[in-house]
C-alpha cells in the first residue's frame, strides 16, 4: 500500500479521517474545549485581543495564543464551533511533518526514519485522541519540535542566525501557547548538546550566548503582549499574568497530586499499540548510545520526564511535548530491521488484537439485548464493531512488503479502532456533553430580560459560547447566597447541578437536561423561593 501513495499522503488522508470523524461524531467537550471557546468568545465580543475574559471576569490561566486563533478562524469563515477544532488538528498535522525532518537531521544517511517517524507518530492512539481535541498541549509541542529542530539546524548550520532566530519564535511561541512551560522542553537537550554532539571542535561559548540571545528573544516576543496586557487588565491580572503562569503553574500542580511512578505506570498505555509489534522489539535490542540520535532523543526526553515525575500534579497530556522524541526513537529501532521476510506477516498479532476486540464489541451488544446489562448499551449499532473486524482481518491477511506497509496497515488499524470506540460511545452519550440545547434555553431566557445564575460549585463557562450569550452568568457559591439572590431576581432563573432525576420534580424544573454524569435544570427563582424543602434537596 505503501507503494500507492507517498508516505506524507497517507499520513494527511489518515489525518484527515480522524479530524473529520471528530468534527462530525462529537461536540465540544465541556468543561475544557467550551471553557476555551468562551474565553474567545467573550473577547471576540469586547473586540479585546489582549485580556481574556471568562463570564466577565479576566482570564490569566492561559496565554491568548490559542484564543486569538479561534478568533482568527471566525474571521475567515465566520462564527461557528468547526473552525476552532481545526486548530488542534492542524499542528498535530504540522508536528507530523516536522518530526520527519527532525529525524532527517538526526539520521541523514537512514531515509527509511524520515518516512517511518510521521507514521508511528499519528499510529498511537494516545497521539490520535489528543490531536483532535482543543487544548494547549498540542500548541506547545509544535513550538517544543520547532525548538529541537532549530537547535539541530543550527548545528548543521555552524550557528547560523536564522535558526537562533527561529528557536527565539519557537521559545516566544511556546510562552504564548502555555507560558515559561516551554523552557522546561527546550533547554535540557540545548544545555546537554556536549554529550550529545560529542565534536571536539566547536564554539561552545557561542553555543550558549547564543542560546541566551534566542530566550531573550522568546521573552521580548511574549512580552509584546504580556505588558499591555498587563496594563490594561489592572493589578489583579498583572500580577496573575506574571506570577500565576510560574508559581501559579506549580500551586495548581497540586490540585492533581499523584505519586511519582504514575507516569511509568501508565507509559505501556501510550505506548499502544506498537508495545504489540514484535519487530519493534527486535529493534530496540540493537539500538546503542554510540548513535548521537539516540543520545539526542534521550537528552530531550529525559530530564523532562524526570522533571514531570518529581513534580507532584501530573495530567496525561503533559507529555504530549515528548511523544515525538519517542517515535523518533521507535523509527530508529524499526529501521535496523533489514531482512524483507521478517515485515511479511510482522502486523499480524496487532491485528488479530484489534480483531479480537472488535469482536468483543460485537459480543457486548448482542449479549445485551439477551442479560439487559445497560439500557443504554442497546442504543449501539454493531456496525462499529464489525467495522473494526473486517478492517482487522483485511489489513492482517495483507503481506506487508517492508516496514512501511507494516507501520501503515497498524497505523491505518488503529484510526479505524479509535473511530468504532468513539462511534459507539458517542451513539449514547453524546447528550451528555452537548451543552448547546441547556445554552439556547439560557439565551433565550436572556432575550427576555431574564436575569441568570449558576448554583452548584464552580462555573466554567461552558454554556456562554454554545448559546452565544451576551452577559455574564451569576454565580452564588452558597445556598444563603441563593437566596438573597433569588429574592432579588424573582423574574430570574436558576442553573442548578443535581444528581438524581427524581430529586426535582419535573413540575419545578422548567427545563433540564442530562450533563455528563449528572443533570441540570433551570429553576425559576419563585418556585425556589415558593419551595422551603428545595433548601435541603440543593446544598451541594
Amino acid at each position: 500500500m505503501s507503494q500507492l501513495l507517498s508516505a506524507r499522503l497517507w499520513v494527511f488522508l489518515l489525518w484527515g479521517l480522524l479530524t473529520a470523524v471528530s468534527l462530525y461524531i462529537r461536540p465540544l467537550f465541556p468543561i475544557d474545549e467550551t471553557r476555551y471557546a468562551a474565553v474567545a468568545w467573550e473577547m471576540w465580543l469586547r473586540n479585546d485581543f489582549l485580556v481574556p475574559y471568562l463570564n466577565g471576569e479576566t482570564y490569566s490561566h492561559k496565554p491568548p495564543l490559542l484564543f486569538w486563533l479561534m478568533q482568527l478562524s471566525w474571521w475567515l469563515f465566520g462564527i461557528n464551533d468547526w473552525s476552532l477544532r481545526l486548530i488542534t488538528p492542524l499542528f498535530s498535522l504540522a508536528i507530523l511533518f516536522l518530526s520527519g525532518a527532525v529525524a532527517r537531521s538526526l539520521w541523514p544517511g537512514r531515509k527509511r526514519i524520515e518516512a517511518l517517524t510521521p507514521v508511528l507518530l499519528l499510529g498511537l492512539l494516545f497521539w490520535m485522541v489528543y490531536s483532535t481535541l482543543t487544548m494547549f498541549d498540542m500548541m506547545l509541542a509544535f513550538f517544543a519540535l520547532l525548538g529541537i529542530y532549530s537547535l539541530l539546524k543550527l548545528v548543521d548550520s555552524g550557528l547560523s542566525l536564522k535558526y537562533w532566530t527561529l528557536l527565539g519564535i519557537a521559545i516566544g511561541g511556546g510562552v504564548l501557547s502555555k507560558g515559561p512551560v516551554i523552557l522546561l522542553h527546550i533547554l535540557p537537550v540545548a544545555l546537554l548538546a556536549p554529550w550529545w554532539l560529542k565534536v571536539a571542535c566547536f564554539r561552545w561559548k557561542h553555543w550558549y550566548f547564543g542560546l541566551v540571545g534566542a530566550i531573550l528573544v522568546g521573552a521580548v516576543i511574549a512580552l509584546c503582549w504580556a505588558i499591555p496586557a498587563g496594563i490594561a487588565g489592572g493589578d489583579a491580572y498583572r500580577n496573575a499574568i506574571f506570577l500565576g503562569q510560574t508559581s501559579g503553574r506549580l500551586v495548581e500542580s497540586f490540585a492533581h497530586k499523584l505519586p511519582w511512578w504514575w507516569y511509568l505506570e501508565i507509559l505501556p498505555l501510550l505506548l499502544l499499540p506498537w508495545l504489540l509489534w514484535k519487530p519493534l522489539w527486535i529493534g530496540l535490542r540493537k539500538l546503542t548510545y554510540q548513535d548521537p540520535g539516540i543520545r539526542f532523543c534521550l537528552a530531550w526526553a529525559l530530564p523532562v520526564f524526570i522533571a514531570f515525575s518529581l513534580i507532584s500534579g501530573k495530567r496525561i497530556h503533559y507529555l504530549l511535548p515528548l511523544v515525538p522524541a519517542v517515535a523518533l526513537i521507535l523509527a530508529r529501532a524499526v529501521d535496523e530491521i533489514t531482512e524483507p521476510e521478517r515485515w511479511e506477516r510482522a502486523h499480524s498479532v496487532v491485528m488479530a488484537v484489534f480483531g479480537l476486540l472488535g469482536a468483543i464489541f460485537i459480543a457486548v451488544l448482542l449479549l445485551n439485548d439477551t442479560y439487559h446489562w445497560q439500557t443504554e448499551l442497546s442504543s449501539i449499532s454493531v456496525d462499529w464493531g464489525i467495522l473494526l473486524v473486517i478492517s482487522a482481518l483485511i489489513l492482517g491477511v495483507t503481506k506487508a512488503k517492508g516496514a512501511q506497509d507494516s507501520v501503515l496497515y497498524i497505523c491505518i488499524a488503529s484510526a479505524i479502532a479509535l473511530i468504532t470506540v468513539c462511534g459507539g460511545f458517542f451513539e449514547i452519550k453524546y447528550g451528555r456533553y452537548d451543552t448547546q440545547p441547556a445554552a439556547q434555553e439560557i439565551a433565550e431566557l436572556m432575550d427576555e430580560n431574564r436575569d441568570i445564575a449558576y448554583f452548584g460549585g464552580k462555573y466554567h463557562g461552558q454554556y456562554q459560547f454554545a448559546g452565544r450569550l451576551k452577559k455574564a452568568i451569576t454565580v452564588v457559591p452558597d445556598i444563603d447566597s441563593l437566596y438573597g439572590w433569588a429574592g432579588q431576581h424573582q423574574s430570574g432563573y436558576i442553573i442548578v447541578t443535581y444528581q438524581d432525576e427524581e430529586a426535582l420534580s419535573p413540575s419545578l424544573v422548567d427545563h433540564h437536561y442530562p450533563f455528563r454524569g449528572q443533570n441540570i435544570g433551570l429553576l425559576s427563582c419563585r418556585d425556589l423561593l415558593a419551595n422551603p424543602r428545595l433548601r435541603a434537596v440543593l446544598t451541594p
